[in-house]
């Protein structure tokens, strides 16, 4: 008789989908895909899903993404995010992060890199002393900030803002 053991993932309603990784976010419609377990970038965001970004730098370079979001506080290696917005699918990716108060005292950073080299071409990094500041406004995040070519804080920045939609 212990063949009814099977939900042994008990806390989740839809025992057969596997969605335990996606549980807690409030989204519980759309955790149905199948093959959550197996696709890494949607199931480690909660949150995540389809959304967009703009980038504008005042030298008149507009860079958009579509993008993952995930928008309530994690730890990861040690530091606190409070969230994260990422974009893997364009040939410029974008990586902004904010972290917690008693994670590299609270850094900002927005990162524009080169999807297949993974250089950087525009940073604004709050660990790198340039100004950067970014806002979380229900499910979207705001931010503005000095960005260095290359990411080098040597080579004069240009401002920039940032508007992502989750």
């Amino acid at each position: 008789g212990g063949d009814s053991g099977g939900d042994d993932g008990g806390e989740d309603s839809g025992g057969d989908s596997g969605g335990d990784d996606g549980g807690e976010d409030s989204g519980g419609d759309s955790g149905g895909d199948d093959g959550g377990e197996d696709s890494g970038g949607d199931g480690a965001l909660a949150g995540g899903g389809d959304g967009t970004a703009t980038l504008t730098l005042d030298n008149g370079e507009v860079f958009e993404f579509g993008i993952l979001c995930a928008l309530e506080p994690q730890e990861a290696a040690g530091s606190e995010i409070l969230f994260t917005v990422v974009s893997y699918d364009d040939p410029y990716n974008l990586d902004v992060t904010q972290f917690g108060a008693d994670s590299f005292n609270g850094a900002a950073n927005i990162s524009l890199y080169d999807s297949t080299t993974f250089d950087t071409i525009w940073e604004a990094s709050g660990f790198l002393g340039a100004e950067v500041e970014l806002n979380l406004d229900g499910s979207t995040v705001t931010g503005s900030g000095t960005f260095h070519p290359d990411g080098d804080p040597s080579i004069e920045g240009v401002s920039g803002e940032l508007t992502a939609s989750c």
